[in-house]
C-alpha cells in the first residue's frame, strides 16, 4: 500500500472518530437538557407531561444523528474500501 492510500485510510478513520464524538456530545446535551426539563416539570407540581414534546422531537434528531454516525458510510469511504480490497488482492 502506498503512502497516499495509507493517508486516505487514516483520514477516513479520523473522520469516523469525529462523527462519533459529535454524536456523543449531542447525546450528552440531549440528556442534560431533558433531565433539566423533567426537573422543572416536577418542581412546578407535575401535571400534564409537557416535557415529552421536546423529548420526542429532539429524540428523533438524536436517533438520526446516531444512525449517520454509526450505520451509514460516507460515499468516499465506500470508494476507499473498494480500493483497499483491490490492493489487498494484489
Amino acid at each position: 500500500m502506498d503512502d497516499f492510500a495509507l493517508a486516505a485510510f487514516r483520514e477516513r478513520e479520523a473522520r469516523q472518530i469525529l462523527k462519533r464524538r459529535a454524536f456523543y456530545l449531542h447525546l450528552a446535551i440531549f440528556v442534560a437538557v431533558n433531565v433539566m426539563l423533567v426537573g422543572i416539570w416536577a418542581l412546578v407540581g407535575g401535571g400534564f407531561p409537557w416535557f415529552l414534546f421536546p423529548l420526542m422531537g429532539w429524540g428523533i434528531g438524536v436517533v438520526a444523528h446516531g444512525a449517520t454516525a454509526f450505520l451509514m458510510a460516507h460515499p468516499d469511504d465506500i470508494v476507499l474500501e473498494r480500493e483497499q480490497r483491490r490492493l489487498a488482492k494484489e
